[in-house]
């Protein structure tokens, strides 16, 4: 057996890959615990995050969270935090993480601090170089915030979960509801909108840290999540005067459309350029983050609990977590401190207390004896405290029935997923399980009432006294339906299929909206429920116009009428021997008929009859008559005098009568 603290996390004292001693937990966060470690292999202090066990159910996020760590951990950049390792413990995922002991940029702040110009500048320029890095190898991080924003003990900032944040977060981005509040004050005007994470987005969040390290607010902070994510669509951010040489910077990585915004390479550029004119900023004071007697006070209020294997040691071989040995809480991981509220038993001696280790061991100087003396006394305390334990566990084991002397039946789980929470505690008791509700969740696939998944999984043969644990659906999650108002119905069809949502069309015209842009939708915007449809009412543009009847009106008048329908006239001349000087003729296209707005309609003007002189032929041959008769647009009917004539002698009617265009005339010859 093995008996070891269990203080403030339940893991404390196990052992992770067979060489990451899990020793305190030093943090919690949405997707894991994070434990201080001391990897025995290489004699180093590690942090490790490990995940939840809800996240290790899910196959999707574990496939991806193995790729994204094994990429993850090719990244190596002084403003990076390193990822060492990763690995799996009874099915739930684990990282590795270089151990940094300054606290957050977080942490910094919350208690009312703020950074000057050259503080702020330097810090905003390690976290640049380690965006532009990570951009570089096509890395968003997608969840920038002071959380994330570590310190080492010499006070150089590191960007944590840089390659990781996809997997570790997407769920939380799925829908707002679901967004966690600090992740929410960070986030972009694109991610507030659903849409994918870019570079752009890292820089708007880095935007907002400083603006927030500076002054110590934070803008754009609702009293809902979703009315923090909406406050900072489509509005650039204004920088305060307390922002000084840094206001710029800020506007430009806050800019509302992505395309705007600074890149990190050239953010980099800008802060170089800064901190050279800039006085060197005094080093941060992260002392103040430990409080060792609080920490000491949780090792204390530890309880012991039995494992089923035997592990004795009489030390640990750990480091202080303060700057030197000499900081503050340096004795928090020492040997007497931990010796005395944690006890690991072993049935292998340590090879440092060894009396085969060699002839040294023989040579001691007497001035050891004693404190050997210790050791060994501590050692048997702990045996006997072991013992004691045991013979405790196996008595009320005994006393209360619980200790079975013959081995339960083994039986197969079988796949209750998709029926009711009450059909598959019914199929579970047939096979002899029972079952218990593990909680609800969205499904985007079952109904409200369905069971999701059980744990353990189907197929899995287990003892007939397991329980086994059932995820029941809430039915389909939320999701927020950004604004579509403006935009292209083919722009609307993407983001609603992006978000799982169904839709449908139906078009209007509109005298101020173009065709093929949105007018409005049903719901407008907010949060709706995945699978649910959307109405959206899409422009066709102006309506057309009907021609009005213009025969009879003036030119201007015409003009005037359709210009006020929204259409062109077109003004031609045209003789008419019924219709009046000036007077509309007719219509292209007619009246009654349709005309798009802005389109040409043809008005034909009246120039009255089209009349004519006729010409003087006297003396010109008869050919040389004819041809004046006709370029006159007369027509010749007929042709009057002697035979053999050769020339003309004059015309009927005579030269120089008014006649209308096309009238007949007599040609007379001599």
């Amino acid at each position: 057996m093995r008996v070891v603290v269990a203080g403030s996390g339940e893991s404390i004292g196990m052992v992770l890959g067979g060489r990451y001693l899990l020793v305190a937990l030093i943090g919690k966060g949405a997707s894991g615990d994070v434990y201080l470690a001391q990897d025995k292999s290489l004699g180093r202090k590690v942090a490790i995050k490990l995940l939840h066990a809800n996240l290790a159910g899910d196959p999707v996020f574990t496939k991806r969270f193995r790729a994204e760590a094994t990429s993850a951990a090719a990244l190596n950049h002084p403003s990076v935090m390193r990822v060492f390792d990763w690995g799996e413990s009874n099915g739930t995922p684990y990282l590795v993480l270089e151990y940094l002991s300054g606290g957050s940029l977080r942490e910094y702040l919350s208690v009312g601090k703020v950074l000057d110009e050259p503080r702020a500048a330097a810090l905003s320029l390690q976290v640049a170089q380690g965006l532009a890095y990570a951009h570089s190898r096509g890395y968003v991080h997608r969840d920038m915030k002071p959380a994330n924003l570590l310190f080492d003990e010499e006070a150089r900032v590191r960007i944590a979960d840089f390659g990781l944040a996809r997997s570790l977060s997407e769920s939380a981005w799925t829908e707002p509801i679901g967004v966690l509040i600090g992740t929410a004050k960070y986030a972009s005007p694109e991610q507030a909108k659903g849409l994918d994470s870019t570079e752009a987005s890292d820089v708007y969040s880095t935007g907002l840290i400083i603006y927030e390290s500076m002054t110590g607010k934070l803008p754009f902070v609702g009293d809902t999540t979703l009315s923090t994510l909406m406050a900072r669509v489509d509005v650039d951010l204004k920088a305060l005067p307390e922002h000084g040489r840094l206001s710029n910077l800020i506007e430009n990585c806050c800019r509302a459309d992505p395309e705007e915004r600074i890149t990190a390479p050239s953010l980099v550029g800008e802060l170089e350029s800064l901190v050279r004119v800039l006085e060197p900023p005094r080093p941060l004071e992260l002392h103040h983050f430990y409080d060792v007697p609080s920490a000491q006070s949780e090792i204390d209020k530890t309880s012991l609990f039995v494992q089923n294997t035997i592990n004795v040691s009489s030390e640990a071989e750990l480091e202080p977590v303060g700057v030197g040995a000499n900081a503050p809480g340096s004795n928090f991981f020492d040997l007497e401190a931990f010796t005395q509220t944690s006890i690991l038993v072993s049935s292998e001696v340590p090879s440092s207390l060894s009396p085969d280790e060699g002839d040294n061991t023989n040579q001691l100087a007497k001035g050891d004896t004693t404190k050997r003396k210790k050791k060994r006394s501590r050692w048997w305390m702990a045996l006997w405290l072991f013992l004691l334990v045991a013979v405790l566990a196996f008595a009320g084991a005994v006393g209360t029935g619980l200790l079975k002397i013959l081995p339960p039946a083994k039986v197969k789980i079988p796949a209750v997923a998709g029926s009711t929470f009450t059909q598959a505690s019914s199929r579970l008791k047939s096979v002899g399980l029972t079952s218990s509700l593990a909680g609800y969740s969205y499904s985007k696939t079952l109904p409200k009432g369905e069971v999701i998944s059980e744990s353990p999984a189907a197929g899995v043969i287990i003892p007939d006294t397991t329980t086994v644990k059932l995820v029941v659906s809430k039915g389909p999650p939320p999701v927020l339906l950004p604004r579509l108002k403006g935009i292209s119905i083919t722009a609307a069809e993407s983001v609603l299929g992006a978000k799982g949502l169904k839709y449908t069309v139906t078009k209007s015209y509109s005298e101020t909206v173009a065709s093929g842009i949105i007018i409005s939708s049903s719901p407008n915007a907010g949060t709706v429920l995945y699978g649910s449809s959307v109405s959206l009412v899409v422009s066709k543009g102006p309506a057309p116009r009907n021609v009005p009847n213009l025969v009879g009106s003036t030119a201007q008048q015409a003009t005037s009428q359709l210009g006020s329908l929204g259409l062109v006239a077109n003004i031609i001349n045209a003789y008419s021997d019924t219709v009046a000087v000036g007077t509309v003729m007719s219509t292209n296209p007619s009246a009654g008929q349709l005309a798009a707005k802005g389109s040409t309609v043809t008005v034909t003007v009246s120039q009255g009859p089209h009349l004519v002189q006729v010409p003087n032929v006297l003396g010109d041959t008869i050919s040389q008559a004819q041809s004046a008769l006709t370029n006159a647009g007369l027509t010749v009917a007929n042709i009057y005098g002697p035979s053999g004539a050769t020339h003309a002698l004059g015309t009927g009617p005579s030269a120089g009568t008014t006649v209308h265009y096309g009238s007949s005339v007599n040609l007379y010859v001599f």
